[in-house]
C-alpha cells in the first residue's frame, strides 16, 4: 500500500504495519517519516530495535537470521534498516527478506529515491504487497513558504510571508537548512511570537561574515584559535547567548549519539545512521578522534551550568563560560572549571 508522507501518521493511528519502506533523497522529511514509525513502534510496546546500516560490505545473513530466531527479550522487535545506494546484492537480499517475514517483527527499510521501474520490480512489489510504501517527494519551491510557515506553527510561531520567502532565500530549498532556521527563531524571540521579514532580517544579518556554523566548523576540527575568534566576533554582534548554547548542545548531543551507535559499528556507519551528509562526516571524525566517554559528558554538565546561566540562575560568567566550552570542544581542559570546585 502507497501512502503519501502527510497521510502517514493517519495510517499509523489505525494500526501498525509488518513491514514500512521510505524511499526519497529529502533528509529531514525522510527522517522523521522514519522517526514517526519509530515511536508508533515503541506505543504499540516493541521496546527493542535493531539497527542495520547496509554498505557494499553488508552481511545481509545477520537480518535474515536474525528475522527468523526468536527474541530473548521482547516478543516483538522493530529491523531499522538503511541503505543509502541501491545494488543488487541488496535487491537480491530484500527479495529473501520478503519472503520470510515474521508477526513477531516490524521491519522499516529507508532507501534513497527509487524510480518508477524499480517500484515495479518483483522484490519491490512483494515488499509493498505486504506493507506500507512512503515516497518522499521535494517541495515544490512555490510551496516552500508555505511550507516554512506551517513548520513555524509547529513551533508557536507566527511568520508573515515575506519572513518566510526570506528564509526560503537564505536556505535556498535545503529543508535541514531552513528547519534550523526556524529552531533559531524560535530561540531567539520565543514561542509565540510574530516573526516578520525584519526580524527574519535582523537574525541573519552577520550572514556576510560570521554565523553560528561557521563556529560549528571551527569547533569540530579543534581549530582553536579560529574558534576563539569566531565566537568572539558572533558575541561582538549581539548573537543572542542562547543561540551560541544551542549550537554547542547540538554538536555535542551529535557527538554523543555517534558514540552510542559506535559501539555497534564504525565511524560512517554511525554517520549514516544519523544522518549526516558525506561532506561533513570528516568534521565528525576529527571531533571524535579527540573526544570518548569521559570528556562529553563532562562537556554535558558544563553545558547545563552555561543554560543556568543564561537563565539568570547561578552559573559561570559567559564569555569565559563560552570561552571554556571552546576548549573543552578542541581537546584543551581548563586547568579548573566550576564543575571542579566543591559545592558549586
Amino acid at each position: 500500500m502507497k501512502v503519501r508522507a502527510d497521510q502517514l501518521s493517519q495510517q499509523l493511528n489505525k494500526n501498525l504495519a509488518p513491514l514500512y519502506i521510505i524511499s526519497g533523497d529529502e533528509v529531514l522529511l525522510t527522517q522523521e517519516a522514519a522517526d514517526s514509525i519509530r515511536r508508533a513502534a515503541q506505543q504499540a510496546g516493541i521496546s527493542e530495535r535493531l539497527r542495520f546500516v547496509a554498505d557494499a560490505q553488508f552481511d545481509w545473513l545477520d537480518v535474515i537470521n536474525e528475522n527468523q530466531s526468536l527474541s530473548l527479550f521482547s516478543n516483538q522487535r522493530l529491523f531499522d534498516i538503511q541503505i543509502d545506494k541501491m545494488g543488487e546484492k541488496h535487491t537480491k537480499a530484500l527479495a529473501q527478506l520478503a519472503q520470510s517475514l515474521t508477526p513477531d517483527n516490524t521491519i522499516l527499510i529507508t532507501l534513497p529515491k527509487i524510480d518508477a521501474r524499480t517500484q515495479k520490480a518483483k522484490w519491490f512489489t512483494q515488499l509493498e504487497s505486504q506493507g506500507v510504501f512512503v515516497q518522499i517527494w521535494p517541495i515544490d519551491t512555490n510551496r516552500l513558504p508555505a511550507w516554512v510557515q506551517q513548520r513555524a506553527q509547529a513551533l508557536d510561531l507566527s511568520l508573515t510571508r515575506d519572513a518566510a520567502s526570506i528564509i526560503c532565500e537564505r536556505g535556498e530549498g535545503n529543508l535541514l537548512a531552513l528547519s534550523q532556521e526556524l529552531e533559531k527563531l524560535a530561540l531567539l524571540h520565543g514561542t509565540g511570537s510574530k516573526i516578520d521579514a525584519e526580524k527574519v532580517a535582523e537574525s541573519v544579518a552577520d550572514s556576510s561574515r560570521y554565523s553560528i556554523y561557521d563556529l560549528s566548523d571551527r569547533l569540530l576540527m579543534g581549530k582553536t584559535k579560529e574558534a576563539m575568534h569566531c565566537l568572539s566576533q558572533l558575541l561582538g554582534e549581539g548573537v543572542e547567548p542562547n543561540i551560541i548554547l544551542w549550537l554547542f548542545n547540538r554538536e555535542t548531543q551529535t557527538l554523543v549519539s555517534l558514540l552510542q551507535a559506535m559501539r555497534t559499528g564504525s565511524l560512517r556507519q554511525a554517520c549514516q545512521a544519523q544522518r549526516i551528509w558525506d561532506k561533513r562526516i570528516p568534521f565528525y571524525e576529527s571531533a571524535m578522534s579527540r573526544h570518548n566517554q569521559a570528556t562529553l559528558p563532562y562537556l554535558q554538565n558544563y553545558l547545563a551550568l552555561m543554560d543556568q546561566g543564561i537563565k539568570g540562575l547561578e552559573g559561570p560568567d559567559l564569555d569565559i563560560g563560552f570561552r571554556n566550552l571552546v576548549m573543552m570542544f578542541c581537546s584543551f581542559k581548563p586547568v579548573t572549571t566550576e564543575l571542579d570546585l566543591p559545592a558549586y
